[in-house]
């Protein structure tokens, strides 16, 4: 058996992924900032975070319903989201290049993979395509769901409050399961990797 085809037998451990998708994040989220950080109102910013943290002492005090809180969060966290489109679009593109274009150009590794010694690859025989990797991307990395969120910003505010809620949810409800098909399954596939046809491994050591 060739090395290639034993390396990919084995399965990238939960732990594994954990740490490399925080590596990664972690560089998505510094680039994205230092990108837009000259164009945001910081001042702005800080307010409506402000704000949010006086709204939900309020309700904790029993000073406002629940109604009333949830009203008053959905206007700020509107507020805020379009106070900070342009960092969602930036963080979008960051997204796109790192974990769909990035990936595929170093065959399945980002920065985070690669230091975790874990790569993506095809579940049978066959090579990673640009389309496993988009599937990826939409899926795991959130670009679908902050392109939607992004979208409902420019529409309303009912829009917003209401499809964030639930592309949220359904995210959510995606990275709980796949949570538990790595721990779970014997190959450590998660939704994402079923849909594309591909899994994560543990490369040996030389």
């Amino acid at each position: 058996m060739s090395k290639k085809n034993s390396d990919e037998n084995n399965k990238a451990y939960f732990l594994q992924r954990l740490l490399a998708y925080v590596l990664d994040m972690t560089i998505v989220v510094l680039v994205s900032t230092l990108i837009s950080y000259p164009f945001i109102s910081t001042k702005t910013v800080d307010k409506l975070n402000k704000q949010s943290s006086e709204i939900l002492e309020k309700y904790q005090n029993q000073e406002i319903s629940a109604k009333t809180y949830f009203n008053q969060s959905m206007d700020n966290s509107y507020q805020l989201s379009k106070e900070t489109g342009l960092t969602n679009i930036v963080t979008i593109v960051v997204y796109v290049l790192y974990f769909i274009v990035y990936q595929m150009y170093m065959n399945g590794q980002t920065i985070g993979k690669r230091i975790m010694k874990i790569r993506v690859v095809k579940n049978k025989d066959g090579t990673l395509s640009m389309n496993d990797m988009l599937i990826r991307g939409l899926i795991n990395n959130y670009i679908l769901a902050n392109t939607l969120i992004a979208i409902f910003v420019l529409i309303n505010r009912n829009t917003y409050v209401y499809g964030s809620s639930i592309v949220q949810i359904i995210q959510y409800a995606i990275l709980i399961a796949s949570i538990f098909m790595i721990i779970i399954r014997k190959d450590g596939r998660s939704v994402a990797d079923l849909i594309c046809g591909t899994k994560v491994v543990s490369l040996k050591e030389e």
